[in-house]
C-alpha cells in the first residue's frame, strides 16, 4: 500500500491520540536535579481555586514568582519556551484569577480589581513560603503583571529579594498617546488622528494596540509560532484552552476604568528591592520611552537597572529567549553575591 493511501489513516491516528493526550488528566513533567521539584496545584486563593505550577531543579533555590500579562494571559502553557530558568531557580506560573485554568465556568469578572489581584498574590506569596521554605523570591512581571508586581514589591517589601518587569506598564493613556504618534509616522490612520481622550474607550485602545502589533509594535511573534507548543503542554487539558483564550479576549476589559486610571509614576515613586527592568527596542505596547521615564525618576536605593533588547517587541522572552534567561540569571546571580545566596548559574550583573 502507498504512503499515499496510507496517508488518511495516519492523519485518523495523530488526531487520536492528540485528543487522547489531551483528556489525560492534567499533570505536569518530572525534572532532574540535587532535590528537583514538579508540582501543578489547584489552591484555594482569594474565595476561589487557582491553579499554580511549580518547577525547578533544587527546590531550595530562590523562587522566581512569574506574574503574567493580560490581564487574562496564563503563560502556563508556554512555561516550556524559558524551562533553562528551571536550573537555576524554582520557577512558578500562576494562572491568575480569570486566566487560563484560573478560569472557571461562571466566572465573576467583577472581582478583577487590582485590590484583589494585589490580595492574591499575598496569598500565593505565604502558600509558596509553607511548600518550599524561606528561600530567596524574586517577581517577574510581565505586562499587566508589572502593574501587579511592581506594587507587590513595594507594598510588601520584606517579602521579595527582587523584582524583574518586563515589558513594564507605566500609565496606560500616556502610553496610548505615543503609540499613537509612532503610528502617525508609520502607518496613518483615523486613528492616529485622534485625541488621546478617545483612547479612554476601551474598543479604541484595543484597536490601537493591534493596529501597533500589525506594524511591527507588539509582541513580534505569532500566536502560530508559540500554539504548538501550548498545544502539548501537559499542565492543559481540552477545557483550559478554552478557558486560556476566554480569559485572553477578555483581557483588561471589565477593569478598564482602573487600569487606565493607573499611573506608576505618581504611585510607586519608591522601589524597595534591586530591580531590573527588560524592554523590547519596537515595543509600543508599552513604550520604551515612558519606560525610561519611570526608570529615570523612580527611587532605587538598593540598585536598578534596564536592558533594551534591540530584536524585541512586547515579548522579549518569547523572541530573544537565550539572552532573556542570561539577563535574568545575571540579576539574581548579583542578589546572590550581595547576600550570599548559594548561586552556581551565570556570573552576576551589575547595578546602576
Amino acid at each position: 500500500m502507498s504512503l499515499l493511501r496510507l496517508a488518511p489513516f495516519i492523519l485518523i491516528v495523530v488526531l487520536a491520540s492528540g485528543l487522547l493526550w489531551k483528556i489525560l488528566p492534567a499533570r505536569t513533567f518530572s525534572l532532574t536535579g540535587p532535590d528537583p521539584i514538579a508540582e501543578l496545584i489547584p489552591a484555594e486563593i482569594g474565595g476561589m481555586t487557582q491553579w499554580l505550577l511549580i518547577r525547578g531543579s533544587d527546590r531550595s533555590a530562590p523562587i522566581l514568582l512569574w506574574l503574567h500579562g493580560g490581564p487574562g494571559s496564563a503563560q502556563m502553557p508556554i512555561h516550556g519556551l524559558t524551562a533553562e530558568l528551571e536550573r537555576d531557580f524554582v520557577v512558578v506560573h500562576w494562572d491568575q484569577r480569570g486566566a487560563g485554568k484560573s478560569n472557571p465556568p461562571g466566572f465573576d469578572p467583577a472581582t478583577m480589581t487590582l485590590d484583589q489581584f494585589l490580595a492574591d498574590a499575598e496569598e500565593v506569596t505565604a502558600l509558596l513560603r509553607d511548600r518550599l521554605g524561606a528561600q530567596p523570591m524574586i517577581v517577574l512581571g510581565h505586562s499587566w503583571g508589572t502593574m501587579l508586581g511592581a506594587r507587590l514589591v513595594a507594598r510588601w517589601p520584606g517579602g521579595y529579594a527582587g523584582y524583574i518587569g518586563v515589558g513594564q506598564q507605566v500609565d496606560t493613556l500616556r502610553g496610548a498617546v505615543l503609540t499613537r504618534d509612532w503610528l502617525r509616522q508609520v502607518a496613518p490612520s483615523d486613528l492616529t488622528d485622534m485625541d488621546p481622550q478617545a483612547f479612554r474607550d476601551h474598543d479604541l485602545y484595543v484597536r490601537l494596540m493591534q493596529e501597533a502589533e500589525a506594524h511591527g509594535g507588539g509582541m513580534n511573534i505569532s500566536l502560530l509560532s508559540v500554539l504548538p507548543r501550548a498545544l502539548v503542554a501537559p499542565e492543559y487539558r481540552l477545557p483550559d484552552y478554552w478557558r486560556w483564550f476566554d480569559g485572553a479576549n477578555r483581557g483588561s476589559g471589565p477593569m478598564w476604568s482602573e487600569y487606565r486610571a493607573r499611573d506608576l509614576i505618581a504611585e510607586v515613586p519608591l522601589i524597595p528591592v534591586p530591580m531590573l527592568l527588560i524592554a523590547g527596542a519596537s515595543d509600543w505596547n508599552t513604550p520604551v520611552p515612558l519606560v525610561r521615564d519611570w526608570f529615570e525618576t523612580v527611587e532605587a536605593p538598593l540598585g536598578k537597572r534596564i536592558e533594551v533588547f534591540d530584536g524585541s517587541g512586547h515579548a522579549p522572552f518569547l523572541t530573544e529567549p537565550d539572552r532573556f534567561v542570561e539577563t535574568v540569571r545575571g540579576f539574581a546571580a548579583g542578589l546572590a553575591v550581595r547576600h550570599g545566596w548559594p548561586w552556581h548559574g551565570s556570573r552576576p550583573s551589575a547595578f546602576r
